[in-house]
């Protein structure tokens, strides 16, 4: 049998997206012995990727030619999008398709035209699949609003996070000194960060670090308003080994977040038994779980109340119940799930 994984996301390595992506191909390079035999896999991957994740899988270049005529694709039993708006596609006859949706923030950030044209790409796609899978039960239910499932059963399989406790670790300069709180992840609008400059006025003990893509025009408009806020500092793109660093030294992590299909850096910073604060908005009370600090409101010295008393509250006991929940979204148990869907004889 013959499976193809697109991984077309590595071309943006830093955003979430990204990083799913590579977590799929590391299982690979880690796991390839657990490929069932008479299994093919070939993973869909930018140039600079091939040969990324060893050598038992196959290669396959996302080229611009399989964007613009998928027919010339090479024909697969089964296809796995591991996001819904991948550009590229199996062509129309023969296999199976598995779609895994991350969420319809097109629906909040798009107007008009534009949003009509994402849903009915969308509603293409999942009309084209045979399998429909979700990365949490609120990105099922938002999608469920907008889109027609058909006769299919939808599938909730979780993203599974890599374990970032171990490999190397390089600080980050301007994150050295004072203790800090962390905000990490691709600085835009929905991302709501603006709210935790007037917060950090209410802890002068606390600096915060923003990392992250910062790219987006409403970084620029918050790296403006720092000048009136002496204990923010924004560092922009940080590797593995500063990513590391950032979640190890830090006192909690804060995600204000508007829009999330899963919530990444959530998992993320359980994994080192921090403290996590972040908004009670879409998937993000289902990741957290009772683990987490939740802001109901995003007035300032609300804010700041959640984050004092959170941090007070907050002991080794708690620290371990937060490792234990972030070990169930495990890589391993995203994968195990996905092969059963693959329904592999």
């Amino acid at each position: 049998m013959r499976i193809l994984v697109d991984l077309s996301m590595l071309r943006h390595p830093y955003c979430g997206l990204g990083q799913v992506a590579r977590s799929y191909g590391e299982w690979y390079a880690a796991r390839a012995d657990a490929i069932p035999a008479g299994c093919e896999v070939t993973l869909l991957v930018p140039q600079a990727y091939v040969g990324a994740f060893g050598q038992r899988v196959r290669y396959l270049v996302a080229r611009d030619l399989y964007r613009f005529f998928p027919g010339l694709m090479p024909r697969f039993d089964l296809w796995h999008s591991i996001h819904q708006l991948s550009p590229f596609h199996p062509p129309t006859t023969g296999g199976r398709r598995v779609l895994t949706i991350h969420d319809v923030n097109f629906m909040y950030e798009k107007q008009g035209a534009k949003r009509q044209r994402y849903l009915r790409r969308l509603q293409a796609e999942c009309d084209a699949a045979d399998e429909l899978c979700f990365i949490s039960r609120f990105a099922m239910e938002d999608a469920r609003r907008v889109l027609d499932f058909g006769s299919k059963t939808p599938h909730v399989v979780y993203n599974g996070v890599p374990d970032m406790t171990t490999g190397a670790q390089e600080p980050v300069p301007e994150a050295e000194g004072a203790p800090f709180l962390l905000s990490i992840g691709v600085v835009k609008a929905k991302k709501n960060l603006h709210v935790l400059l007037p917060m950090m006025e209410r802890l002068p003990d606390w600096r915060l670090v923003i990392a992250g893509d910062d790219s987006d025009p409403y970084a620029r408009q918050l790296r403006q308003q720092l000048a009136a806020h002496g204990n923010v500092v924004m560092v922009g793109r940080v590797g593995d080994a500063q990513r590391r660093w950032l979640y190890a030294h830090c006192g909690a992590l804060l995600f204000p977040s508007l829009a999330e299909g899963f919530g990444l850096p959530v998992i993320e910073a359980m994994q080192w038994g921090k403290p996590v604060f972040c908004s009670d908005r879409t998937s993000l009370p289902e990741v957290g779980g009772g683990h987490a600090f939740y802001f109901r409101s995003f007035e300032a010295e609300a804010m700041a109340a959640v984050v004092r008393q959170g941090l007070a509250s907050f002991d080794g006991a708690a620290a371990d119940a937060a490792r234990r929940h972030a070990a169930s979204f495990s890589v391993e148990n995203m994968m195990n799930q996905y092969w059963k869907l693959y329904n592999i004889e």
